[in-house]
């Protein structure tokens, strides 16, 4: 049933199917006693079942052996061995038919088809150039700097998200100029700068959502030797890969909770509804739809809204939806609370190991943040309270911190610069992973968040 396994050259969708894209159907739509006119491979370019073969009870328990919880099928297979093409039927959930479906959404498909997107440096990696602070506090002055850059950019972009959503075309030179912005000030101090952004961060809005992608995404970016124009275009696709969500929000309300299944299918849409917002923008790379179109996609072929897997998702898409992991995960939903930062990191991981999400990517972002995330909180084994300011290179596990409270509960000295220390060059490590102060973070103890992103 089931051919021996063997091995082989991995297999792309294309590769798998006659040049033809694969579809990824759980294991549990498949319909038994129906008949396939394609083979069926795993990941690994392995057969699982020969063409002309018929689906069986005994093939789905083979697979579920495997712990395999979808199958790639060939796209005309999966119209008939499976219900999955009815989704969008009226006669099956009362939608349209066609929902991830438009001209634009064609032509993007087939150049992602083609397998013309690889990415190449043009110029020296923007890493060489960005500054190393060591064992050193933030300049206070250059943080209020952006602090008020981080609200100002934040009202701009909601203003065009809303505008876009009216038919006002949005400012294409208004949003590279952000991205150049936030570019110059990476450069100088990314801890600074990601420490404010997750400070900013707090209200939760559209718009610091995607700032705060923007951000990050450019640092991973920058973390895995990028090159300037390839790391500013990174910033652009966050700037505005998110606002489709405008339109849903109009449409089912709050994003942010629990959504039934037809409000899900309608918020799933919302990389097309971000294509369409885009169309009449003006001046940004055309490779920006391409990856806005993508981010939500997972390596492992169960993201949306295409089922993409890792060979065709654009490295920009996998770079950023590393980042809107991490922001969303600490970020509180009406379903469920925030995890803390640590906690959010620590599932991360779990999520690589099961290809949820870019492990060159989710590397890069621990060598950013460190395993305790700049800007979290820790308690010492001094029994004193800490801010995380610094990453300390590969050591997750030893980052530069500032203490904020001694060990008899009594404030530092803010300015002390005795109160800044390298873990990694002190006998002190961390003890304990602590909320940040005023948000109702959680530890990762509940069963709600395992296998989510």
């Amino acid at each position: 049933m089931i051919a021996e396994i063997q091995e082989k050259p991995e297999l792309t969708h294309s590769d798998a199917a006659g040049n033809q894209e694969t579809v990824a159907i759980r294991v549990e739509d498949l319909i038994v006693g129906r008949t396939i006119q394609n083979p069926i491979h795993d990941a690994n370019g392995v057969l699982l079942l020969a063409e002309g073969s018929v689906i069986t009870s005994r093939f789905k328990d083979l697979l579920r052996e495997r712990k395999q919880s979808h199958v790639e099928l060939h796209g005309d297979d999966a119209a008939t061995v499976s219900l999955n093409a009815l989704a969008g039927n009226p006669l099956v959930d009362g939608t349209s038919q066609g929902i991830f479906s438009t001209e634009l959404t064609e032509k993007l498909d087939r150049l992602i088809e083609s397998g013309s997107m690889f990415v190449a440096n043009t110029g020296p990696a923007l890493r060489d150039s960005m500054v190393v602070h060591g064992c050193k506090g933030y300049d206070q002055k250059h943080r209020e700097h952006l602090f008020e850059q981080q609200k100002k950019f934040g009202e701009s972009l909601d203003g065009m998200m809303r505008g876009a959503l009216s038919g006002t075309t949005p400012s294409g030179s208004q949003i590279t100029s952000m991205a150049a912005s936030y570019l110059t000030q990476l450069t100088a101090d990314a801890d600074s700068v990601i420490s404010v952004a997750t400070e900013a961060g707090k209200d939760e809005t559209l718009s610091q959502h995607c700032l705060q992608m923007s951000l990050l995404g450019m640092a991973i970016g920058a973390e895995l030797n990028l090159d300037e124009t390839n790391v500013r275009n990174i910033g652009l696709c966050g700037l505005v890969h998110d606002w489709g969500m405008v339109k849903v929000q109009a449409k089912i309300g709050k994003w942010r909770r629990k959504l039934d299944p037809l409000e899900r299918m309608e918020m799933q849409k919302h990389p097309i509804f971000s294509l369409e917002m885009l169309e009449d923008v003006a001046g940004i790379p055309s490779i920006v739809p391409v990856v806005c179109y993508q981010v939500h996609e997972q390596p492992n072929g169960l993201g949306y809204p295409r089922q993409r897997s890792q060979k065709m998702i654009h490295l920009f898409a996998r770079i950023l939806n590393v980042a809107h992991c991490y922001v969303s995960l600490t970020s509180s939903r009406e379903d469920r609370p925030a995890l803390m930062p640590y906690a959010a990191m620590e599932h991360m991981l779990r999520l690589t190991n099961e290809k949820m999400i870019d492990s060159s990517a989710m590397r890069a972002l621990l060598n950013l943040l460190s395993l305790f995330p700049v800007g979290s909180f820790v308690t010492l084994t001094d029994g004193s309270a800490a801010r995380v300011i610094r990453r300390n290179g590969e050591n997750y596990t030893s980052p530069i911190v500032q203490i904020i409270q001694t060990a008899d509960g009594k404030q530092a000295d803010p300015l002390d610069p005795n109160c800044i220390i390298d873990l990694r060059q002190s006998e002190l490590e961390i003890d304990q992973a602590l909320p940040t102060p005023g948000k109702d973070e959680i530890e990762l103890t509940s069963e709600l968040f395992y296998g989510q992103v």
